[in-house]
Order: structure tokens, then sequence, then C-alpha cells
């Protein structure tokens, strides 16, 4: 039987000791990267003679041929910053341009130096999506997936990442890469910021009215005349610029895929 007023006290102190401990969590909770919602991986060749426990078979060009690839990827969609997503040329879905962190910049570096010749495979939620041959060092830290992309990640991406052509002006360093999470999500909050300023620019400029009438017909084809023409913009899903791997209709014989 517990004295009185002894189990008072007790009660309030473990009330307020819960209570910091919720803030704790509730913050870690915002600290925190979010779950993924899609899988990219890319991986490497491997060898039979690797522990078979690093290792898994698969499949690539047309007719197929079976390769073995290093289980653990060289980078995946943890090591992205931007995105630039374009239709596939063979109407197999979608491909994007990857931008990727320093980690992931380092890591494409690397195999693209000691594994030249090799193959690298990527794979989109565990499936074979595209694949392409090492012909040269990539240093720039661009990456280009060709094909096989489904549309529902495409839409994840757009959630997460901002354009490469924006992730400069998304940036307070143009010279730096995002790398770690609270980075990436600070360049994509800065995009979406400078996106919904276009959004409001362009509706108030809808609401303006004409600030002139309108010149009589000769003088407004007088006017065009002396007006230098609009330049066209590139359209967003154009590929990104830059080094990239050569195309399927490239690849050596008798790996020409598709």
């Amino acid at each position: 039987m517990p004295l009185p007023g002894r189990t008072q006290p007790v009660l309030i102190m473990n009330r307020l000791c819960t209570l910091p401990l919720i803030s704790l969590l509730l913050v870690g909770c915002n600290a925190f990267p979010k779950q993924d919602k899609f899988q990219l991986s890319v991986h490497a060749e491997g060898s039979e003679m690797e522990s078979p426990r690093s290792i898994m078979p698969d499949f690539i060009g047309d007719p197929p041929r079976q390769v073995i690839l290093m289980r653990a990827p060289e980078f995946s969609q943890k090591n992205i910053a931007a995105v630039q997503p374009f239709p596939a040329d063979n109407g197999n879905a979608w491909g994007v341009g990857l931008k990727l962190d320093f980690k992931g910049t380092q890591a494409l570096d690397l195999v693209t130096r000691m594994r030249h010749g090799e193959y690298l495979r990527t794979l989109v939620n565990g499936r074979g999506a595209d694949w392409v041959r090492i012909d040269r060092p990539i240093s720039d830290g661009i990456f280009i997936v060709w094909e096989g992309v489904p549309e529902k990640v495409i839409a994840e991406m757009k959630k997460r990442y901002p354009p490469i052509n924006n992730l400069g002006s998304s940036a307070t360093n143009q010279d730096m890469t995002p790398t770690t999470w609270t980075e990436k999500r600070k360049a994509f909050g800065l995009f979406r910021k400078e996106e919904k300023a276009k959004e409001r620019e362009a509706r108030s400029a809808v609401r303006e009215p004409a600030a002139e009438a309108s010149p009589p017909p000769n003088e407004r084809e007088a006017a065009a005349a002396i007006q230098p023409p609009t330049s066209a913009t590139s359209p967003p899903t154009q590929a990104p610029p830059g080094p990239s791997y050569r195309p399927y209709q490239e690849a050596p014989a008798p790996l020409q895929a598709r």
C-alpha cells in the first residue's frame, strides 16, 4: 500500500518527462527523409568468381544475353539531386537525365574510369529498365536513363527533385550541388517558390487591362515587322545537355538493343 502523497508527484514527473520526448519525436519526424516511393539503382557488372551473395544474374540486349551484376548498386535514388524527364525515343515509357549529388558523382566517375567497356544496368522498382556500355569517364555527375522509367515514377520524381536546368537558380551557391537530404529539400523548396512566383505574375498579367487601344491593322503590321522574333524555348521534356552514354543504336554489334 503506497503512502499517501507519494504517488501524485511521481505521476507528475513522469508526465513532465514524457512531453519533451514527444516533442523530440515530432521534430525528428521532420528532420529525417520520408520513405522513398520508388527505387532506382544502377549496378555494375560482376563476375562468377564473386561471392554468390554479392552478385545476381540479368539479361540485356536483343536477343537477350545473360550478364552478371553486382547486387550492391553504384548509386541509387538517394543520390539524385535533380532530374529532367523526356519521352523515350523508342516509345518504351520515359527516359530521364539524373544530376547526382557529390557522393553519386564520385561513384559514377570512379566506376566509369575503372570499368571501361563494361555495362551499367539500371533497375527501377527492382525491374530492368535500361543498360548502357561505358565508353568514357563521366565526371560531371549526369547519368542518363534512356528508357523504361514508368510514368508514375516520373511523377514522383517531379514531386521531389527540381529540374536540372533550374538547379543552379534554386541553389544559393551555383557551384554546389545539394547532397544531404536537407539541402535537397531546400533546393526543391526554392524551385517551387520560384514557380509559384511565375504563376502569380502570369495570372496578374492576364487580369491587367490593356493600357493602350490596339493600333489599326496597318500600324500593327508595321510594329510587328520591326520587333525581333521571339526565341523558341527548349521543351521541358528535352534530354539534358552534356556528356552522356551512347544511345542504343550506337552500341557495338552484336549487342545492339532494340
